[in-house]
């Protein structure tokens, strides 16, 4: 069976104030490709994508209380979005546990990008924060649901709703709902997978 030839570069695009982006085909030692997207260090890039997910989460109209993200690509665009949006506090899982959490809540989390299994920890200072609320979730991507996955299991765990999931981009899958809660996006990425 002949094997799928992809292009060394996807184009996509985050928002009128930015041409289109391109993602470099990467591929690991042991084959696995995908397109790289890092959010991290992109300022531009995250203010684009801040101003783009906040005109779609208002056309959605689903209320919210607190953003939601993860360690770490997504951190500035979530920091973009809380500061658009008129929030002072958003709150972000670590993927160490810190000396300043109290009674820390430590949940597993499978990603495409990192070989091993992970961690994530959130103390009672944050979590609280979060029990009883609507929560949007921001994220980089949204691909195999791993890291999907660990968010609404802390829901589970802490008493939150997650209403909403805001991500610049979908890959493999074009998610448009997950575990019920409705994904926002700016564009959707294929995953090569294996190759070569």
């Amino acid at each position: 069976m002949e094997k799928k030839q992809w292009p060394a570069v996807w184009p996509v695009w985050l928002g009128p104030a930015l041409p289109e982006v391109e993602l470099p085909l990467v591929v690991s030692p042991d084959g696995f490709g995908i397109y790289a997207f890092n959010l991290m260090g992109q300022a531009k890039w995250n203010e684009v994508s801040a101003v783009s997910l906040k005109e779609k989460l208002e056309a959605l109209a689903a209320p919210f209380d607190i953003f939601l993200t993860a360690e770490a690509k997504a951190i500035g665009l979530t920091d973009e979005l809380a500061r658009l949006c008129g929030h002072e506090t958003y709150v972000v899982l670590r993927k160490s546990r810190k000396l300043y959490m109290t009674d820390p809540v430590e949940l597993d989390v499978k990603s495409i990008t990192s070989p091993y299994p992970q961690k994530f920890f959130l103390g009672r200072e944050d979590y609280e924060l979060l029990r009883h609320k609507r929560v949007a979730v921001v994220d980089d991507v949204v691909s195999t649901g791993g890291t999907m996955n660990a968010f609404f299991e802390l829901a589970r765990q802490i008493d939150f709703s997650i209403v909403v999931v805001a991500s610049v981009l979908t890959e493999e899958t074009e998610w448009k709902e997950y575990n019920g809660a409705p994904v926002i996006s700016l564009g959707h990425i294929p995953l090569p997978g294996r190759i070569g």
